[in-house]
């Protein structure tokens, strides 16, 4: 296969060679490719917003409810800075 850019895409290019972005013009269709593997991937994993609720409850439940909450005093600023915030 072979492919034929457009003079802007050819513009393109070349900025972002002389930006740094890429070093050869050839690395723009691997870059593509990892954007459309991504896209891919999104698309075939894609769920309802009542698929994700059900995770995200699923994922909350999962942990433990009998760990002790902090006290007042260690969560206090003076506590967590020390001598650092005066």
């Amino acid at each position: 296969m072979t492919i034929t850019p457009t003079p802007e895409q050819e513009r393109t290019l070349a900025q972002a060679i002389e930006d740094g972005l890429i070093q050869r013009p050839e690395e723009v269709l691997d870059l593509g490719l990892d954007t459309l593997r991504s896209r891919l991937a999104t698309r075939r994993r894609s769920e309802t917003a009542e698929e994700w609720v059900a995770r995200f409850r699923a994922f909350v439940h999962s942990h433990s409810t009998s760990t002790p909450l902090l006290s007042d005093e260690a969560t206090s600023r003076e506590s967590i800075y020390d001598d650092r915030g005066r």
